[in-house]
Formats: structure tokens, sequence, C-alpha cells
């Protein structure tokens, strides 16, 4: 549905992305949020979501020396769009983060907690890699495209080498590059919607435009700008980008090309820059009510679906006969018996808690529970305790 406000000042929030080549300080500058306030005078917290796996780890030091307590700092190394969309999902829908398990990776009972020992609320999101994310998602087609010439090969009977060229021959489609920037897309919006102070970087790559030669052919030129190498169409969204690059003299520099917060100009180069610039965003419209556009496309999707099936098929999905899991566990009580699960579990030694949690596995059940929402599963994971 859609939403709407009368006009009126509200808190300004951080939107930025930050491309160049490697070693131009773009994660340097993007973990600069470590030394931000929220209008209370607190410390940010910041959710560090990092594609590039290690890209701050050497930065962490000068940040716990420069009085940055660490403890407000969370990162996940992933190189999943998907995983990483669930991140911002949570700090969108205001829920608990939970620790992972350092062998399998999988959620724990553990509440994550920040500096003050409550539970961890990102003030501010860093995705620092998104053309990792485009790296992976495109492979990821290719892959399914691979899946789809051998349905496609299976139909036509191909053997031999026919059959390997049509599957192992497999690249993505029209509609897979606009599912792309689809998600390049949502990407920015799942950031804007989670009500937070967000920064995305990424690589850079030369601009391309296609041109029409007198023969009627069309040929690829570059045309001298420099644009970020991921998802088509990051910088429509955000509200400041910035081109990091070093001068001759190997200074780091920032091309400010659009700030609309009016932090600086747009299109001025800043030597040596420093996000603490950006502060002043934040301070100014502090005593101001919060407010966020929860944009979703693939929500507004799905209402434009719902919508042409009205008006156009006359109709709208049909309600699905199976019973569902909320009629199947109606009338248990399941947050209790999740919470018998836990305590049973911390009442374990460490070895006997090591063995059960070996055991679990073994019978393909969940070691950690606060997810699980099926009553036979819990039910299992009692019984096995007993």
């Amino acid at each position: 549905m859609a939403k709407a406000r009368k006009a009126s000042v509200t808190q300004s929030k951080l939107g930025m992305i930050l491309y160049g080549e490697q070693f131009t300080g773009k994660s340097t500058m993007a973990m600069q949020l470590a030394y931000f306030k929220r209008p209370d005078g607190k410390p940010f917290r910041v959710l560090y979501l990092d594609p590039e796996t290690g890209s701050i780890d050497d930065y962490l030091g000068e940040l716990e020396a420069n009085g940055v307590d660490l403890e407000n700092i969370y990162i996940v190394y992933t190189q999943s769009l998907g995983e990483v969309r669930e991140y911002i999902a949570k700090v969108k829908n205001n829920e608990d983060l939970y620790v992972l398990d350092e062998e399998t990776g999988d959620e724990t009972d553990e509440v994550l907690l920040d500096a003050d020992g409550e539970p961890f609320r990102a003030d501010a999101i860093v995705v620092d890699g998104t053309s990792i994310l485009n790296l992976t998602t495109k492979q990821g087609l290719i892959e399914f495209s691979k899946k789809r010439n051998k349905v496609k090969a299976d139909k036509d009977g191909l053997v031999g080498d026919a059959r390997l060229v049509k599957i192992e021959g497999a690249g993505m489609e029209l509609k897979d590059y606009q599912t792309i920037n689809f998600k390049g897309q949502d990407l920015i919006l799942d950031l804007m919607a989670s009500g937070v102070h967000y920064i995305v970087t990424a690589r850079e790559t030369d601009e391309k435009e296609t041109i029409k030669q007198a023969d009627g052919s069309t040929m690829s030129v570059t045309t001298g700008r420099k644009i970020p190498d991921g998802f088509k169409g990051m910088t429509y969204n955000v509200k400041t980008e910035v081109r990091m690059f070093r001068n001759e003299d190997g200074v780091v520099c920032a091309h400010v090309k659009k700030d609309r917060t009016h932090t600086h100009e747009d299109n001025i180069i800043i030597e040596d820059p420093t996000l603490v610039d950006w502060q002043a965003v934040i301070d100014k419209t502090a005593d101001k009510k919060a407010f966020v556009v929860k944009n979703d496309l693939t929500k507004a999707v799905d209402v434009e679906q719902n919508i042409y099936s009205k008006e156009i098929l006359g109709k709208v999905g049909e309600p699905a006969n199976e019973e569902s899991e909320e009629d199947h566990n109606s009338g248990v009580d399941i947050e209790a018996m999740k919470k018998e699960i836990i305590a049973k579990k911390n009442a374990l030694s460490p070895v006997d808690k090591k063995e059960m949690g070996d055991k679990l596995k073994a019978a393909g059940l969940p070691t950690a529970f606060k997810n699980v929402t099926d009553v036979t599963v819990l039910q299992k994971v009692l019984d096995m305790f007993q």
C-alpha cells in the first residue's frame, strides 16, 4: 500500500555509495561511521556486511586505538546477496541478531549484545563490496541457465558433444540481465527502508555506450568516465555519490559527484577526505521526528500483479487448500517449548552440550531454535534431551 505524510522536516539519514580502484580508501572511509554519534550522543553501532572477506580487519586496531569500542561493530562475511538482504531485513524489522557458530556458521541462541550490554541494534549498515555481490549473482544465474539448457537438451534428445555444448555453453539471457538490474535497485531500496544510515562500496569500471555506425552495425565505446562496477543504477537512489582515487602524489582524494545532503558541493574534489564531515547531517535534524519510506520493489511488483488480476482478469489468487503451519501448530505454546529446550541445553556441561549438538545434527535436527516454528521438530528435540 502507498504511504503518505504532510510535508515536514524529518531526521536525515546518510545514504552513500563509494567507488574506486583498490587501495583508494573506500573501506577506510566507510568504517569511519564508527566515529559517529547518535542524536542521544551515544556512539553508532555498525553492521558491517563484508563480501570482500577481510576488507577492514587490518583497520580495527586503529579504530580501537582512537577510542572506538569494537563491541559496537558486528562484521558478517558473506558473498551472498540473499544473505546480505536477510541481515538488512533484520535491521528493518528491529529483530535481534544472534551470535553465529564459528564452525558451522549457523545461528546460536545467544543474542548479540552491543557495548552497553543491550541487544545490538544497528545505527548504520555498510555493504562493502557490491561488485562481488554482482559477480556471485551473475554466476548463480549462469548456473541456473545451465539447468535451463539441460532441460532443453533432454527435450531435444541431444547426446554427446551436442549435449555438452548446449549445457556448458549456457549464458545469461536478456531477462537474466533485467533480473540483475532489478536486484541492484532493490538492494538500495532495502537499505533506504531499513531506517538507518547506510554506505555501499564498489569497484569502478569504464562507462561504455553503444553507438550505431554508418553500415547499421553497433559498437561499444568508452566515454572516459568511471562508474561503479556492480549493479546497474545503484547511484540513482543514493543521496551521496563519491568516487575515490589517488592523485599523482599518491594522496587519497574524493570526487563528490553529487551530495543531496549539501555537506559538500556537487563535483568538488577533496584531498584526504573524512566521512566525519557528514556528522553535521545527523546533528542538524537530531530533534526532528524519524520517518522511513519502506520502499520494496518486490512488494510493489506483487501489488501490480494483484491490481492486474483484479482489473484485467477479474480475480485474485486462489487460496491454498493445504493446512497451514499456523493451523498445524494451533493451541501449542511454541515459545514455551523453545524455552524448555534452551533451559535443558544450558544445564548441560560443555562436554555434554557438544555431544548433544552432534546427536541433533546426526538426527537432522536444528541446534539453534529461535527460528523453528514447527511443533513436530521442537518435540523431537525435546525427546532427544529427555
